[in-house]
């Protein structure tokens, strides 16, 4: 039996592309950030009738899909129209159930918080940390440019022999906050085995995203924090920061397993009648 037409979705990043194709069941794709063959070639497999794009590579990929696919319609949407539109679809797609008003917080290349209130959209905030940061900063300490290396080495360190910690700087019993709170990132250094440093590195990403989060949410009254994005893909270390601090400033964090294609699944569903 041969696959009905269907919307293709793409968010085109600064480091990967990610594809859905919409239907009963929603399929994924990804392809290095520029790589239009791969992507065309991917898109065409799934036979679309249109193609819905956005992020900072969509007309680029829209060029190339124009003349490697003749006769199917190409559409542009914003990135945060995109996101605003994806993750409620996403959610109710994984059974999760979300308010009236929450976070969306797309941790990509860099992070973009979102603020999604009924039927509106906006951006309130954002930080430069993010996958970005992830990978140049691994090829420093680390010397490796592999993502899934980084994420491997973080589950087996130890950050604390890594991070200067509120017991450090007072060794008595009386101290301020709890004696295993971070107090500086990267501020001990007694330890240079690349899973410490790898996860410190994630602590560092983690705990500053879910500050910056935290603060915006309670600034709106909101409850729920809703993290997306491809830099949480395999990466249980970052996604435990990010709950942890969440719940510590009193918000709920939600994770949608496939919480990398929101910008894509928004796309194609800002694209479906």
């Amino acid at each position: 039996m041969s696959t009905p037409p269907a919307t293709v979705g793409v968010d085109a990043g600064a480091t990967l592309w990610k594809l859905v194709r919409m239907g009963p069941e929603i399929e994924t794709a990804v392809v290095p950030a520029g790589d239009v063959e791969a992507a065309s070639t991917r898109i065409r497999t799934w036979q679309p009738r249109c193609v819905a794009t956005t992020g900072g590579g969509a007309q680029r990929l829209g060029a190339g899909l124009e003349s490697d696919l003749p006769g199917v319609s190409i559409h542009h949407f914003a990135e945060f129209q995109a996101w605003g539109r994806g993750v409620p679809v996403l959610a109710k797609h994984e059974g999760l159930g979300l308010p009236e008003s929450y976070l969306v917080v797309s941790l990509g290349t860099g992070t973009s918080v979102l603020w999604v209130h009924g039927e509106r959209c906006e951006r309130v905030g954002g930080s430069a940390l993010g996958g970005g940061s992830l990978l140049g900063l691994g090829q420093l300490l680390l010397e490796t440019d592999s993502f899934e290396r980084i994420a491997e080495l973080a589950r087996g360190g130890d950050r604390r022999r890594v991070d200067l910690l509120v017991g450090d700087i007072y060794p008595g019993d009386e101290t301020p906050l709890p004696r295993d709170l971070n107090a500086a990132s990267f501020g001990k250094i007694d330890s240079r085995e690349p899973a410490d440093l790898a996860h410190a590195l994630m602590g560092l990403l983690g705990e500053n995203i879910a500050l910056i989060s935290g603060e915006l949410a309670r600034a709106r009254e909101v409850d729920a924090i809703v993290y997306c994005g491809s830099t949480l893909s395999g990466n249980p270390v970052l996604s435990q920061t990010l709950d942890l601090v969440s719940r510590t400033l009193g918000r709920r964090a939600l994770f949608p397993a496939a919480g990398a294609f929101g910008g894509a699944i928004g796309a194609a569903s800002l694209a479906t009648p």
